[in-house]
């Protein structure tokens, strides 16, 4: 879908995606992350110390370009030898964000006609900027992208998949899919937090007996997975954001599958998207309603409906960064919500314009004349 066609997420042979992924696994497993976590709170940090700079002189805060500038510094540091520094750049850098919609816009087009991405990458530049500027900044993208993982170089995968220009495939998608995806629910879950003061009153209690000080050291990302208000708010972020809104197709290549009365060959593809599942209200009485305590208490009924959280897919293609995503989550909404809770509020803002999902590109888009989700001191 973004002219990646030999990336992990793009691999349809299941043996070669079996063993394109194994590479990776040890690198985004939960135990890896919670060593990364020292990395992923002092982005936290850095980007409130800037969200109370930008408070001082009065100014509002575009909570997808402030936490795209997270999220983006995060896993690039991960990926790459040293991250982008967004968190440093003016405004949250938001160029960044805008890039990955353009990137996004591409999607549909590419994936219908995957043929256009490598014959546009023989054209040279100036002719892409002039007859081809919807795809210029994909292109540039791709182009630029060729110093990452080194530590594959040494792994015994096949030469192939050791090439750079497939290695700089999975770069663009890990780096799409570690920022962009988070962001948006950090953004949107943000959102639900401060526009609803019980939620925001039991989420403040919780986070202020277990951290009394802003001034002290933070809750590492073990004690944050023990807090349960905290938990069934990420739960609930990541059921009300989608995490993937686009058809993810898969196929059984040597069994017919039965469904229903239905036979369905082997080869056949299947596809069902996120919000079915999250939207069915069968499963999730009042779906598009911000409603946390669905997962509560979360060891007995939350353990229950995670069976049917599918915002990371599931299976053998689950996605390779869902830890990294959902420490994100955690530790991100920790952050803002204890520094800000009870200073900050959402303006400007509009649910249906800003929040709710109009469109797809992979990842669930608001309408096109949203600003954004912001952000004000008011105290």
């Amino acid at each position: 879908m973004f002219g990646t066609p030999n990336s992990i997420l793009a691999t349809i042979e299941h043996d070669v995606h079996r063993r394109r992924r194994s590479a990776y696994a040890n690198y985004f497993s939960k135990q890896s992350i919670q060593k990364y976590s020292g990395v992923i709170q002092a982005a936290v940090n850095k980007l409130c110390a800037k969200c109370e700079g930008l408070a001082q002189d009065g100014k509002k805060i575009n909570l997808m370009h402030a936490y795209t500038a997270m999220t983006g510094d995060v896993v690039t540091e991960y990926c790459f030898p040293k991250s982008y520094g967004l968190l440093d750049q003016p405004d949250f850098a938001p160029d960044f964000h805008d890039l990955w919609i353009s990137i996004l816009s591409n999607s549909h087009v590419l994936k219908q006609f995957p043929w256009m991405f490598p014959l546009m990458l023989t054209f040279p530049e100036c002719f892409v900027d002039r007859y081809l500027p919807d795809m210029s900044v994909t292109y540039k993208w791709h182009r630029e992208w060729r110093n990452i993982f080194e530590t594959l170089l040494d792994s015994d995968l096949l030469p192939f998949d050791k090439s750079v220009g497939r290695l700089v495939e999975d770069a663009q998608t890990m780096v799409g899919a570690g920022s962009i995806s988070t962001s948006v629910s950090l953004a949107r879950g943000t959102y639900y937090i401060l526009t609803d003061a019980s939620v925001l009153e039991k989420l403040m209690k919780e986070l202020e007996t277990a951290l009394p000080s802003t001034d002290s050291k933070p809750l590492s990302l073990v004690e944050l997975e023990k807090l349960p208000y905290l938990g069934a708010i990420r739960l609930e972020i990541l059921r009300i954001s989608y995490g993937v809104s686009h058809r993810l197709q898969r196929v059984c290549p040597n069994q017919a599958i039965q469904y229903y009365d239905y036979i369905l060959p082997p080869g056949t593809p299947i596809s069902m998207s996120t919000p079915l599942i999250h939207d069915d209200s069968d499963i999730f009485p009042e779906p598009r309603t911000f409603k946390h305590e669905r997962w509560l208490p979360l060891e007995t009924t939350g353990a229950q409906l995670q069976k049917y959280l599918v915002a990371f897919s599931c299976g053998s293609r689950r996605c390779l960064g869902m830890n990294l995503g959902s420490a994100q989550i955690l530790m991100g909404i920790a952050g803002v919500v204890r520094r800000f809770g009870r200073r900050m509020e959402i303006v400007e803002t509009v649910k249906e314009r800003d929040v709710n999902i109009s469109h797809d590109l992979l990842t669930p888009m608001t309408k096109k004349d949203s600003k954004g989700i912001m952000m004000e001191d008011y105290s």
